[in-house]
C-alpha cells in the first residue's frame, strides 16, 4: 500500500449496486498490510468491518482465509450505541468502518428499508455537530474493539454543500490520539454519479476519499477522551451527550441512574471540573436525548 492508491475497478466482491461500496481490492490491500503490521498471518488474523454494507469485506476475508466478522446498521448492529467488541469472539486485529458522510447517499429509509433511523449517518435531518458527535463514538466503539498494537481505519471523504466545504478527515484527526495515526492514504474515486457533469466557474470536483489508519496503544477509551479534552480548546469529546453515550456503550445500552453517574465520572472529569452541578446536568441531558425505560432506569 502506497500513499496515493486508485482502483479503477472494483474487483468481485460485494454487490456493485450497492451505492458508495468502495472497491474489495483496498480491502485487500489493507488487510495485507495490517497483517504484516501486527505481524499476524492471515489464517490467524481477524477483520472486523462495522458499516459492512453489501459484503465487500466478507467476500475478500473469504479468499484471503482471514477471520472475519461484519456488523452494520441495516442488520441491527448501531456503532453510537451498541459495543462492536461485545460481539466479536475477540479483541480484533483490525476494525475498519466506511461510514456515510451525512446525506451525500441515503441509507435508512432510500438504500435499504422503508424507515429512516435517527442514529444512521446518513439521516438529512442531522447537524454537521451530531454527525461528529457520532462520528466520534464510531471511532473510539472502533477502537475499544481493538487489540492493543492492533489497527483501526476508517475511509472518509470531503463533502461540498450549499457553498460550504467540509474537510471530515481532519475533523477525525483531531478526534483522535495523534500518537496512534501511522498514515493517511489518499485514493482516488472511480465511476461516481458526477463524473459525467460540466462543472464551470472556480468549482473543482471531489475526486479522491481519505483512508485513516490508526494503531492502538495500551490507554483505555477514558484515558483518551480526557487526553483529547484537554489538547483541544473546543473538542466533540468534551459534550455532556457523547460522554452519556460512552457509558451506555459500556454498560449494554441500559442503566440505573447512579451506573450511569459512574461511568461518566470515569470519561467526563475534564466536564465535572467545570460543573459542581454535573449530576443535574447528566439528569438534564438524559431526559433531552435518552429514554426513561422505567423508574430510575435510562436506555440508549
Amino acid at each position: 500500500m502506497k500513499s496515493i492508491v486508485s482502483y479503477p475497478e472494483r474487483g468481485n466482491y460485494g454487490k456493485s449496486n450497492w451505492r458508495g461500496n468502495t472497491s474489495g481490492l483496498l480491502i485487500k490491500d489493507l488487510i495485507e498490510f495490517a497483517s504484516q503490521n501486527v505481524r499476524t498471518p492471515l489464517n490467524s488474523f481477524l477483520f472486523v468491518d462495522a458499516c459492512e454494507g453489501s459484503g465487500t469485506s466478507g467476500d475478500v476475508c473469504r479468499e484471503l482465509n482471514c477471520q472475519y466478522v461484519g456488523l452494520d446498521l441495516h442488520k441491527g448492529n448501531d456503532f453510537t450505541k451498541d459495543s462492536i467488541l461485545a460481539s466479536l469472539p475477540r479483541e480484533a486485529d483490525t476494525v475498519f468502518t466506511h461510514p456515510p458522510y451525512a446525506e451525500m447517499i441515503q441509507y435508512s429509509g432510500k438504500q435499504w428499508g422503508n424507515q429512516l433511523i435517527e442514529s444512521d449517518l446518513s439521516n438529512p435531518k442531522i447537524s454537521k455537530e451530531e454527525f461528529l458527535e457520532k462520528s466520534q463514538l464510531m471511532l473510539l466503539n472502533q477502537r475499544d474493539a481493538t487489540r492493543t498494537n492492533g489497527l483501526y481505519a476508517t475511509l472518509i471523504g470531503d463533502m461540498r454543500k450549499k457553498g460550504q466545504f467540509w474537510s471530515f478527515q481532519a475533523d477525525y484527526q483531531n478526534m483522535m490520539p495523534k500518537d496512534e495515526l501511522i498514515s493517511v492514504v489518499i485514493k482516488m474515486q472511480h465511476k461516481c454519479m458526477s463524473d459525467n457533469r460540466t462543472y464551470g466557474g472556480s468549482f473543482i470536483p471531489i475526486l479522491h476519499e481519505y483512508l485513516l489508519i490508526w494503531k492502538k496503544k495500551g490507554a483505555s477509551v477514558y484515558r483518551v477522551v480526557w487526553d483529547n479534552a484537554l489538547r483541544l480548546k473546543r473538542s466533540i469529546a468534551s459534550s455532556w451527550r457523547n460522554a452519556i453515550r460512552l457509558a451506555f456503550m459500556k454498560l449494554d445500552g441500559k442503566a440505573t441512574l447512579q451506573e450511569i453517574y459512574k461511568e461518566v465520572e470515569k470519561v467526563a472529569s475534564n466536564l465535572i471540573q467545570k460543573n459542581k452541578n454535573w449530576q443535574a446536568k447528566i439528569r438534564q441531558q438524559l431526559q433531552y436525548h435518552f429514554r426513561n425505560v422505567e423508574r430510575g432506569v435510562w436506555a440508549v
